[in-house]
């Protein structure tokens, strides 16, 4: 693992660049029907976009972004009005659910996606949309996705087909308000852009897991945005000094007005089109994989934009829940700029999450572009990178001091992995308050109470009930030591997915000792080469003491919205979501309790030439077993298997949260702690700020097994934990007002 103390930043040639294909919003459970066409269906089913030239499109955009301004579209954008009044056909069943579905038809589309400028469901209703195979559902959505601005962003669905469908109960309160008023046509991809492809321009961009725990927090503040349907920037959650959870998204004025061409933005439409995905990030160091797209919150706020300086505050319209794991970050608006090194965190060309390292100081300059006159001297400029650079698709991403604190947001430069020099980050001080009006102005929104902090630090919102991922494999930082094991001939195929020995079902032990409940488990897994639409693999929770026993749960292993035509043609003509090395979130559809030991895994349904496994650790990389294999119906140690016998762990990694814990009113927020630790002597010593006088401490196992509590009183405390053996804990402290939380090592 490489370890590195630096931080970096984002480059963006000024642009917005592109986009993934992923959940839009949170989506609440459910089914569509079962769609088979019939020759019965209305003429006007499918409405069918016009034909547009092509060729054009790629003519201008190659025109815009060489001036390395233009976002990089991937689509083309339709107006239209379509509604249950006017269009598709509509049906009741017998329990007296009306149902509505209608078709667009855009001929050679690589992927379709919609804007609802009219959505408000009565409770009960359900909306989805899907390909004709219904091999890519999104949805449901519902009246939680209900917002003031009665609009809902899609993400797309792949190929050139789209239907959807709307279900309504017999006794809804009101009859629901739908009116799909853009369609936008993907006619490109961003083949290459992805991990996996042979693109120079990535080389010196690693992603965040290749800095040990370093920027763990405050790379989950980090997200990829979506905006309008077309183009992709960065952008960064940020807490405020109320520190109440509001999420607060920073990014940068010029992804919301297409580089300053608009005049006049509505900015409040604009911010309602934005779709936030977070943990996009690579599950390795080397090589890089493709990151969870499943976890996405759609529409936000319009609260702040000053073009002056390139600030855009918005809010968004839904909270990430728990099991995204989300962080909001500390910002400075001291004037000097914080103490290097500094650290730029950023998606360019909208692939996987990456860090920019600089060891120089930054300056305050003018940034100067055609478009517009900025403020002077309103922007840091980074000199030189001393690993990474930024690129298209970076724009609005967070520049983080030697503290953490974000202390701007870039807009633009010059950097590229072979020339990594030269990129502007409009300063957060210099965008504080610019202007009297609220929204031209950061403090309105970030110092409510008309605080005078000028620093505060990073807030975890479910910092009293958070999400844990447990990782038998992040555990012992071999997750770049991962493999695919075959077994040895005359035996055929996967030791843990389809193979001769027909062995069809695998599990991962886990073990708490307080009742906890799973949100669902990320999967990491090599490419799947099924026939499109015959892969059946179920996720599966066990019980038992000693090896798996009773099932707890059983769903479909179906990532969401893994497919990324925009990202990758190779999805869009495969049709297949799982044709590359990823992670994939799998999120259950209803929280699964467990207590003491439990095992989450998978069960093979597909056909014998499935390909279908999941990353485990090869053999002499573990000296524990934690892998167990159904072998004809008995479960069995994977260190016990009749022809390939040896300890490992399965890269699966459940998410859990413990249910004893109580949320406060307010969540509290990190402050002044110190901890230090006395290996020779098992004690840990504690020194809590001068205004807390008690304070609860705990310490878990990386596996989020609490093995020591205790009540701190007075401002410092020395405790002994001589039951802890050798290896890595987490150590929270809890009081009022206080929430502190970091590894320590015995």
């Amino acid at each position: 693992m490489l370890k590195m103390r630096r931080k970096g930043l984002l480059f963006l040639f000024f642009a917005s660049c592109v986009i993934l294909s992923s959940k839009a919003q949170v989506s609440h459970g459910g089914k569509p029907l079962p769609y088979t066409p019939t020759r019965s269906q209305s003429f006007n089913f499918y409405q069918e976009m016009p034909s547009f030239d092509v060729e054009e499109e790629l003519r201008t955009d190659a025109m815009n972004e060489s001036d390395l301004k233009s976002g990089y579209r991937f689509a083309y954008k339709f107006m239209t009005n379509y509604s249950p009044a006017n269009t598709g056909e509509t049906f009741i069943q017998q329990d007296g659910t009306k149902i509505w579905r209608m078709g667009i038809y855009s001929k050679g589309a690589l992927s379709i996606n919609v804007l609802f400028t009219e959505y408000e469901l009565p409770e009960g209703a359900q909306l989805f949309l899907y390909n004709p195979e219904q091999t890519q559902i999104l949805g449901s959505f519902t009246h939680l996705n209900n917002s003031d601005k009665q609009i809902l962003p899609v993400s797309p669905i792949h190929g050139e087909r789209l239907i959807v469908e709307y279900q309504e109960p017999a006794n809804a309160a009101f009859p629901g308000r739908l009116t799909i008023g853009e369609v936008n046509h993907g006619y490109r991809s961003l083949r290459g852009y992805e991990p996996g492809g042979n693109r120079s321009e990535f080389a010196c961009m690693l992603p965040p897991v290749c800095f040990d725990d370093e920027y763990n927090k405050v790379s989950r503040s980090v997200v990829l945005i979506t905006i309008d349907g077309v183009t992709a920037c960065s952008g960064v959650m940020l807490n405020n000094t109320q520190n109440d959870g509001k999420p607060y998204l920073l990014t940068a004025s010029h992804c919301l007005n297409k580089n300053f061409s608009v005049s006049n933005p509505d900015y409040e439409s604009i911010a309602g089109s934005i779709v936030c995905f977070f943990n996009y990030t690579s599950p390795t160091c080397n090589p890089v994989m493709r990151g969870t797209e499943e976890m996405s919150v759609a529409s936000t706020i319009y609260r702040a934009v000053n073009e002056k300086i390139d600030m855009a505050l918005l809010e968004l319209q839904e909270a990430p829940p728990v099991y995204y794991q989300p962080y909001y970050a500390g910002w400075s608006i001291e004037e000097d700029g914080g103490t290097l090194p500094y650290a730029g965190i950023h998606h360019p060309r909208a692939s996987v999450k990456r860090i920019n390292i600089s060891e120089d100081n930054v300056s305050l300059k003018s940034f100067t572009i055609k478009e517009i006159s900025f403020y002077n001297n309103a922007h840091w400029k980074v000199d030189v990178w001393s690993s990474g650079s930024t690129a298209s698709g970076s724009s609005g991403s967070p520049l983080f001091d030697s503290n953490n604190r974000v202390i701007g947001a870039l807009s633009g430069g010059s950097s590229s992995c072979s020339v990594p020099m030269d990129d502007f980050y409009y300063a957060l001080f210099k965008a504080w308050e610019p202007e009297d009006s609220p929204d031209k102005q950061l403090k309105h929104w970030l110092a409510p109470s008309n605080s005078k902090k000028l620093t505060i630090k990073g807030l975890d919102p479910y910092s009293t009930q958070p999400g844990y991922r447990l990782s038998n494999i992040y555990d012992l930082k071999r997750q770049d030591s991962i493999t695919i094991s075959e077994l040895s001939s005359p035996a055929t195929g996967y030791l843990f997915g389809s193979n001769s020995l027909k062995t069809t079902e695998y599990a991962e032990a886990y073990q708490v000792n307080e009742k906890a409940k799973i949100y669902g488990a990320y999967f990491v897994t090599p490419a799947v080469t099924d026939p499109v639409g015959s892969l059946n693999v179920e996720v599966v929770v066990y019980s038992g003491t000693d090896k798996p026993e009773t099932l707890l749960y059983t769903g479909t292993f179906k990532p969401t919205y893994t497919e990324m035509s925009v990202i990758d043609s190779t999805f869009q003509e495969t049709e297949k979501w799982l044709n590359r090395n990823q992670e994939s979130f799998i999120r259950f559809d209803k929280p699964v309790e467990v207590s003491g030991t439990f095992y989450i895994g998978y069960r093979i349904n597909s056909p014998e030439n499935s390909t279908f496994a999941v990353y485990n650790l090869p053999k002499g990389q573990t000296s524990r077993n934690t892998s167990w294999i159904n072998n004809k119906g008995e479960w069995i140690k994977a260190s016990s298997h009749p022809s390939m016998p040896f300890n490992t762990s399965l890269f699966i990694d459940p998410v859990i949260r413990y249910t004893h814990l109580v949320t406060n009113e307010k969540p509290p927020v990190e402050d002044d702690v110190k901890v230090f630790i006395n290996r020779n002597h098992k004690t840990v010593y504690v020194l809590l700020p001068e205004d807390i006088q008690k304070a609860d401490m705990a310490i878990y196992s990386t596996n989020g097994q609490r093995m020591f509590q205790t009540t701190l009183s007075g401002n410092a405390s020395t405790i002994p934990v001589s039951n802890l053996g050798s290896g890595i804990y987490i150590i929270n402290i809890n009081g009022k007002n206080l929430y502190y939380s970091q590894k320590i090592l015995f």
